[in-house]
C-alpha cells in the first residue's frame, strides 16, 4: 500500500485544559452575565448564554493558551448574543404575548355585571354632559379619541396648560361621581 491509500490521520489537537476553563468560569462568568443582562436578556437567559460562550470555548478547534482571554472570551459573546437574537426573530419571538392570568381570566359576564358596567357608564355620560362645552370637547378629543395635548391645543387654538386644565377639572369631577378625591 502505499501512502495515498492510507486513510489521512486527524491531526490530533489538544484542547483547553478543564481546569483552566474552570478558572475563565470562575473569573469571568459574572461578568458574561452581567454583559448579556446589560444588553437586555433576562437573567436565566443570560445564564445560559455565558454557559453557551464557555461551551464555544471548549470545543475550538485550536487548544493552545489564549493569549488574551478576556477579549477572546467578550467575542465569543458577542456571537453568541448575536445567534441568539437571530434565532429569536426566526422564531418570531416578539410576535409571541406571555400569558398573563390577570389578562387572560375568564370575564364575569353576569347580569348585575353588565348592569353595574351600564349604571356607570351612564354616570360618566351625566357627569360628561354637566360640564362646559370645551372642558367636554377637550376631554372627549384626549381621552376618547387619544389625541396628545398639543394636538388638542393647536386645533382649538388654545395653549397646553389650557388643555391641561380642562382634563384636570373633567377627571376630578368624573372620580368625585365614582366617590374618589
Amino acid at each position: 500500500m502505499n501512502d495515498q491509500s492510507k486513510p489521512a490521520k486527524k491531526a490530533q489537537i489538544p484542547k483547553l485544559d478543564p481546569e483552566v476553563l474552570a478558572s475563565y468560569a470562575k473569573e469571568f462568568g459574572s461578568s458574561l452575565i452581567r454583559n448579556f443582562m446589560h444588553k437586555g436578556a433576562q437573567k436565566a437567559t443570560a445564564e445560559s448564554l455565558a454557559q453557551n460562550v464557555f461551551v464555544r470555548l471548549a470545543q475550538r478547534s485550536s487548544g493552545g493558551e489564549i493569549q488574551n482571554p478576556k477579549g477572546y472570551l467578550m467575542q465569543t459573546a458577542s456571537s453568541v448574543w448575536n445567534d441568539h437574537l437571530r434565532k429569536r426573530y426566526r422564531r418570531k419571538h416578539t410576535d409571541h404575548i406571555e400569558y398573563e392570568e390577570h389578562a387572560h381570566a375568564p370575564v364575569d359576564f353576569s347580569a348585575q355585571r353588565v348592569l353595574e358596567g351600564k349604571q356607570a357608564l351612564q354616570r360618566i355620560v351625566d357627569v360628561l354632559n354637566e360640564l362646559p362645552e370645551r372642558t367636554r370637547q377637550i376631554y372627549a378629543l384626549c381621552r376618547i379619541e387619544g389625541l396628545k395635548r398639543r394636538d388638542v391645543a393647536k386645533r382649538l387654538g388654545v395653549s397646553e396648560s389650557s388643555v391641561y386644565q380642562h382634563l384636570v377639572i373633567a377627571t376630578a369631577r368624573i372620580g368625585s361621581a365614582f366617590g374618589e378625591r
